[in-house]
């Protein structure tokens, strides 16, 4: 099987996906009375990882739009997936900056975390939306695959 560049994309969107959605249910889980003092710093690696990996899945999808196959009634669909890509990574670079603010102030009381929570939700919310819209180019307009 030959690789080509825009295969690099897909196999990459699996990487924010797993690591944002673990560190939002860290942060979620840290709003326990009883919770357990690693998943702070579990929460923020995670967190920090999985928006590295996001920026970096975003750059291979720029890189993916210059050379997968176009499918032209996908084009409005593909707008939209790279807006909600741009949104997402931006989201929880915010998000990814307060912590680092909270980490290094040691200001991590309850009001915040519940503010992180907010942002963890939004960020969330933006990251289905942008792989509804991937899995939508891939599955109904077969964007990106070979014909067999």
């Amino acid at each position: 099987m030959e690789l080509k560049l825009y295969h690099l994309h897909p196999a990459a969107v699996h990487f924010p996906i797993a690591l944002l959605t673990l560190g939002a249910a860290a942060a979620g889980l840290r709003l326990r009375k009883d919770s357990p003092v690693w998943l702070a710093k579990a929460e923020s690696w995670l967190l920090w990882l999985g928006t590295f990996a996001a920026w970096t899945t975003l750059g291979l999808g720029l890189l993916a739009e210059k050379t997968a196959p176009h499918v032209a009634m996908a084009w409005e669909v593909l707008a939209d997936h790279e807006t909600l890509a741009w949104w997402t990574c931006a989201a929880f670079s915010v998000l990814s900056s307060l912590r680092v603010f909270v980490v290094k102030t040691g200001r991590d009381g309850v009001q915040g975390r519940w503010f992180q929570i907010a942002l963890w939700a939004t960020g969330l919310a933006l990251l289905v939306a942008t792989a509804m819209h991937g899995a939508e180019l891939v599955y109904g307009f077969g964007m990106g695959v070979g014909a067999p």
